[in-house]
């Protein structure tokens, strides 16, 4: 009589509990089948803790039987490859080779049950005189627990009793070439060859072991693979979030401590905010100190004149010149007097710990396009300092446009320098007319403005822009902000009334909008001389190598349509690129030809192509309007 064990998975609430109340009908079924019910185990579904529990079976010398019931939920062997996979790999790597099995790896020999109601199939295989049977859930075969438990028992009977003459140990050996080895080393005795799983150490349960089957190697190079990304996204996200930020504060402190630090002959009434003789020792390519009181921009500017296009000296470097993601803020080479220019442009990242010039964004935080009027009223003015002295500026504008030409209509904010006082003051009604806020702070030819730069993301390359103009000679600092205003109809890029509707209006000039009475802020001569025309407009796009200057008078070439692309890309199996694509929003997603890559054939199973996974929540293939990526469907198809 064969001693019988019973392991309940838990995957179904019903079908478990129903195991634990048919419990005595369950063990008088087997008994007619000459089958004694020793125990019933609850087991979760978890590959871990079955192996664990079939490599116990292997140890327990009473019993010979073990029964999974529940165990599987598919019609194919998905559910039995995913729950038994890591059980069967480590019974291979439990048999001992000997000089007779030596150079061939052992496998053991899964058989499916057939049908046992609805589709659905058992397996089963054996090891060493014990065997192993797996059912799937009663309730998805239309069959009470007892009725198919008797059913798998007896179907899995014939399977045995057909492979005890050519695998009466359950395996079968292989050669390196994957060709099964003589029949009779299958006959061999596995008595004293047989050793049940121990726990083993960290070095042997991860590190590849001469010993270990070739399966049990590969598993093993996984995990480690897994390992090290996982280490490397883990040492990722400690730079990122917490060592990279903690060595930029040590840094900007350290610097904030020596510029305010005077000493007692600089310190007195009337004298620099920042000690430029102790800064200019440390770098003298420290050329000014920006700061918007009560947030925390206060920083020093950087300033290289070796700086072009290409190369951005401060963009990676701390003030030390160190290596560092956060850089420093440094005036563009495209202000070529540096801090003389009549626009002082200044960058600094955008860093997610709210750092460098993140602080910008709280006038227009991310995903905003109206920007934030309290908090401009509450921080309207801009202390930049020099060693040339002290000086306040009056923020005239705030407002985010683009960089790139693809998106419609551009404008370069980043000009340094002019030809003409007229082309000046074209530059500064272009911000205004774009700025979120309507400012009540003039303006004229005589100023000079200052133009603090980030990055911003409600579309590609696009950028937080701050204008403020130096507060002149005996005017008050302050501003009345009581009378600033909301815009209500800022200037954007095409991009933008693409996406949000509208039509964009032609803004015209500072003098034709001037003429026409629609400039309240302009308090200059107003006989403004030569050419309005923008030259880092009209010349070339700051992202982009630099075309050459048109000629005046020339035509504006017509502006082909703008539309937005999304990538689409087609995976293999192991989610290496098969084909990808730049699909127009609202087109159809293509359908590439041919085959992907497939996932070699293992032990049990060879694997068919069958077509593209385009079901995906939210994704509408027909009318794309998001990038995304697209995997293969694959048929499992059991050997013979």
């Amino acid at each position: 009589m064969y001693q019988c064990e019973l392991f309940s998975i838990k995957k179904n609430t019903a079908d478990f509990e129903t195991v634990s109340a048919a419990r005595q009908e369950i063990s008088a079924s087997l008994a007619t089948l000459g089958i004694e019910l020793k125990n019933v185990t609850e087991l979760n579904a978890d590959p871990k803790k079955l192996s664990a529990g079939v490599g116990k079976c292997l140890s327990d010398g009473d019993r010979d039987m073990f029964i999974f019931v529940n165990a599987l939920d598919t019609q194919d062997n998905a559910s039995f490859r995913k729950l038994f996979y890591r059980a069967i790999s480590d019974l291979e790597g439990s048999i001992k080779a000997d000089e007779k099995h030596k150079g061939l790896t052992a496998k053991l020999k899964v058989s499916s049950l057939g049908d046992l109601g609805n589709g659905y199939k058992g397996y089963c295989f054996s090891l060493g005189g014990k065997r192993f049977i797996a059912l799937p859930q009663a309730s998805l075969c239309s069959k009470d627990i007892k009725t198919l438990i008797s059913d798998g028992i007896r179907q899995s009977e014939d399977v045995f009793v057909r492979g005890r003459e050519k695998y009466p140990e359950g395996i079968a050996y292989y050669d390196g070439k994957g060709n099964e080895a003589d029949s009779d080393l299958n006959r061999d005795s596995l008595t004293d060859k047989i050793a049940p799983p121990k726990k083993q150490g960290f070095f042997k349960s991860f590190i590849p072991l001469k010993e270990d089957s070739k399966k049990m190697k590969i598993r093993k190079v996984v995990v480690l693979i897994a390992l090290a990304a996982f280490i490397g996204a883990l040492i990722y996200v400690l730079e990122f979030f917490i060592f990279g930020p903690m060595r930029n504060n040590a840094v900007t402190s350290e610097i904030q401590e020596i510029a305010y630090s005077k000493s007692d002959d600089s310190s007195e009434e009337g004298g620099p905010a920042q000690d430029w003789d102790a800064l200019k020792e440390i770098n003298d390519e420290i050329v000014g100190w920006i700061t918007i009181p009560d947030t925390v921009i206060d920083y020093p500017v950087l300033y290289h004149e070796g700086d072009d296009r290409y190369n951005q000296y401060y963009i990676k470097r701390t003030y030390k010149k160190e290596s560092s993601e956060y850089g420093s803020i440094f005036v563009d080479y495209r202000s070529s007097d540096g801090t003389h220019s009549r626009n002082v442009i200044m960058h600094g990242h955008d860093m997610n710990d709210g750092s460098m010039f993140a602080g910008m964004l709280k006038y227009s935080p991310k995903g905003d396009l109206k920007g934030d009027l309290e908090y401009y009223q509450e921080h309207p003015v801009i202390i930049f300092n020099t060693p040339d002295g002290d000086a306040k500026y009056k923020i005239i504008s705030v407002f985010k446009t683009s960089t790139r030409y693809e998106h419609g209509e551009f404008f370069n904010y980043m000009q340094g320098d002019f030809n003409s006082d007229a082309e000046f003051m074209n530059f500064v009604y272009n911000t205004r007319i774009r700025s979120f806020f309507n400012i009540p702070v003039t303006c004229n030819e005589d100023d000079q403005i200052i133009t603090l730069s980030t990055c911003c993301y409600e579309f590609y390359q696009w950028r937080c822009v701050i204008v403020a103009r130096k507060v002149r000679p005996g005017e008050d600092e302050n501003v009345d902000v009581s009378l600033a205003t909301r815009n209500s109809a800022p200037l954007f890029p095409d991009v933008y009334y693409q996406r949000y509707g509208g039509e964009r209006p032609d803004p015209g000039t500072f003098k034709s909008a001037n003429k026409d009475g629609k400039v309240d802020w302009y308090d200059g001569k107003g006989n403004l001389e030569g050419s309005e025309d923008l030259t880092a407009t009209l010349a070339s796009n700051p992202t982009e190598p630099p075309t050459e200057k048109p000629k005046k008078n020339t035509p504006k070439a017509t502006e082909p349509p703008n539309y937005t692309y999304y990538p689409v890309t087609y995976r293999n199996y192991d989610g290496t690129q098969y084909a990808a694509y730049n699909v127009k929003e609202g087109d159809p997603v293509p359908v590439p030809e041919g085959t992907p890559g497939i996932p070699p054939d293992d032990e049990y199973y060879t694997y068919r192509f069958t077509g593209w996974n385009r079901d995906v929540d939210g994704v509408d293939f027909d009318h794309i309007n998001i990038g995304i990526d697209i995997y293969p469907n694959f048929e499992a198809i059991e050997k013979q």
